[in-house]
């Protein structure tokens, strides 16, 4: 542990190295290096494999009743986060941003100070529509607690008392106080959703409501308050997190490779406004390939896992229930057997015809029944972020020869960078 936690790539590439594509880190806990495997893996997750356990919660796995409520969850906010649902809300998403970003021209700030606030408020005009500063903090205050207790790295039986636990259910609480309102049957919402109902040729229409809270409040079945709750609130932290990240690492990279930073800047001064918000990778597919590659260089979840709920075979090896399943989305991504070059920052890879990798070694946001919900989403924030840098702004970033890498718990930052926004316009 000591020698893991002083270099955790480096540990672990060695270690693969040495031992092959599965390896057992420790009692009870093996790793996974070949695409193939970990595929197999997220595929079946909900089957042979949950989400790694809650160590607040002692370590206990979900029931299957938890997991079937949390499905319910994801399903109920799905239909908002197709990609072909997007559009009709990126305008407001774009806003959102760009007032976050012209509110921090000419201050100089850590981009890990600012994130999930930016991100907060970039994301929530799809979930409910003219959000409440009250929400946006219970959030933010949620999201904070769970990191916290993430990077203290402490497994809690359920039956001792626990400060941490306490500060996370208390935020997560404040979150549900916030949500409850509009979930009721006297909320504005419920009388005048934004999309759905009759034509006005009086067919029904099938496009889903606006904001996700409209979509739910439009179902002709009233979801039980536990699945509306976690289709808005609990989705929306899981999304956060590997956001605020990467916006993170777009900044840096802008920086970082100012050629190609131009490259997003020129094809942003051309394209029109309205192309960029209808179809963003296709307006900007220089800066979508941008995006991308910042995913594969700096991949926010940069270690992930599943728990194994019965015995598996990978790779002709027994794997027994109860065995975390770890696997590193960062060393899959820079790994020369699955990718040329993966050590050259390169957007170019992604605008050819044939796919840059090899099957599988590409998991920014994961895959399978619990992968992301919101990758199409979460890259139209960035390109909408590096577009609007690029023309409305100079990205002032000194010393990035001393940002180094920080593989947190849960997500990978750039540590100890300082940048500035300035307006050109």
């Amino acid at each position: 542990m000591t020698a893991y936690e002083a270099d955790p790539i480096g540990f672990l590439t060695e270690c693969q190295r040495e031992y092959g594509d599965l390896f057992r880190f420790d009692t009870g806990v093996v790793v996974a290096g070949d695409p193939e495997l970990i595929q197999r893996v997220l595929a079946r997750t909900n089957r042979d494999s949950v989400p790694n356990a809650n160590p607040l919660d002692g370590g206990r796995f979900p029931t299957p009743e938890q997991t079937r409520r949390w499905m319910r969850a994801r399903q109920l906010a799905l239909p908002i986060f197709r990609s072909a649902a997007l559009p009709a809300r990126l305008p407001a998403v774009r806003r959102a941003l760009a007032a976050d970003l012209d509110a921090l021209d000419g201050v100089r700030f850590d981009p890990t100070e600012n994130a999930w606030a930016v991100c907060v408020r970039a994301l929530l005009p799809l979930y409910v529509p003219d959000p409440a500063p009250g929400l946006v903090d219970a959030l933010l205050g949620s999201f904070d607690a769970s990191l916290r207790a993430g990077e203290a790295a402490v497994r809690v039986p359920r039956w001792m008392p626990s400060r941490l636990r306490r500060r996370v259910r208390s935020a997560d609480q404040r979150v549900r106080d916030e949500i409850a309102p509009m979930l009721a049957p006297a909320c504005p919402a419920h009388a005048a959703p934004e999309h759905g109902g009759l034509r006005h040729d009086g067919s029904e229409d099938h496009e889903p409501p606006g904001t996700l809270l409209e979509h739910i409040l439009a179902q002709p079945e009233p979801a039980p308050r536990d699945i509306a709750m976690g289709a808005i609130g609990f989705t929306f932290l899981g999304a956060i997190g590997t956001m605020g990240a990467v916006w993170c690492w777009l900044l840096y990279c802008l920086a970082a490779h100012p050629e190609a930073a131009e490259r997003v800047r020129a094809e942003a001064a051309a394209a029109s406004d309205g192309e960029i918000v209808r179809r963003p990778e296709r307006a900007l597919p220089y800066t979508h390939a941008f995006v991308h590659e910042v995913l594969r260089v700096y991949p926010p979840a940069w270690l992930l896992g599943r728990d194994a709920i019965t015995d598996l075979d990978l790779g002709g090896h027994r794997v027994p229930a109860g065995t975390a399943i770890m696997f590193s989305p960062y060393l899959l991504h820079h790994d020369p057997r699955w990718w040329d070059a993966p050590e050259r920052f390169d957007p170019e890879r992604w605008l050819k015809a044939e796919p840059p990798h090899a099957p599988n070694a590409y998991l920014p946001f994961a895959s399978g029944p619990r992968g992301c919900l919101g990758t199409h989403l979460g890259i139209a924030v960035l390109v909408l972020t590096a577009a609007h840098i690029s023309v409305h702004q100079r990205l002032e970033a000194p010393g990035l020869d001393r940002v180094t890498p920080h593989f947190g718990p849960s997500t990978l930052t750039p540590k100890g960078m300082t940048c500035r926004l300035v307006g050109t316009s």
